[in-house]
């Protein structure tokens, strides 16, 4: 028996879209958020996040780890702390009490908005250039790229693309062109070919 393919091409509906940028995004935390436990035996949620809005409209931000630490009250304070900025972003009930699993607090915040601030990041396991979420605020009116792409070294500074066009104005061309700032070279007459 033969299935009928039925459905619409749709372009913003397609694998491979990553946000290419830092900055601040309104995002929607996604289906594929998921609850772990560390090696450590920590429990803590995995959440990624869609982008909702602008150029980068359906790409995933993956893998925020929010870690819950009740080893002492030192990190069981910043545990509170952390899951509380999140509850804020999303806009949950002040004055809710919590009392869940870990599973069940992340199934109940896939589909829930919030605005995230991105920055890259090294990984110390592989050495790649991550986008690594720094803060999580309500919603604003706008996502907001910051122009700061993956860096392409291992140098730490994030990267930011500029022109290496040789015929950009006096001033930007000053920051590519490598011999802007040389120094007269003098070769005597006697090492000269001709």
């Amino acid at each position: 028996m033969m299935t009928t393919i039925n459905f619409t091409v749709d372009y913003n509906d397609v694998f491979g879209k990553a946000v290419e940028e830092a900055g601040s995004y309104n995002v929607k935390i996604a289906d594929s958020s998921t609850a772990k436990t560390t090696k450590k035996g920590q429990e803590m949620a995995v959440l990624d996040y869609e982008v909702l809005d602008g150029k980068y409209a359906g790409a995933v931000i993956r893998y925020d780890n929010i870690l819950w630490n009740d080893n002492t009250n030192e990190t069981l304070k910043l545990s509170i702390k952390r899951f509380n900025t999140l509850m804020r972003a999303v806009k949950a009930e002040d004055g809710k009490q919590v009392n869940s699993t870990m599973e069940t607090l992340v199934k109940n915040l896939v589909g829930r908005t919030l605005n995230i601030t991105v920055d890259w990041e090294q990984s110390d396991y592989n050495g790649k250039w991550n986008l690594s979420v720094k803060t999580q605020q309500p919603l604003k009116e706008q996502s907001e790229p910051n122009g700061k792409f993956r860096p392409t070294s291992n140098s730490g500074a994030s990267a930011t693309k500029t022109s290496s066009n040789p015929f950009a104005s006096s001033e930007s061309k000053s920051e590519s062109d490598p011999f802007s700032n040389s120094k007269d070279i003098n070769i005597p007459d006697e090492d000269l070919p001709f």
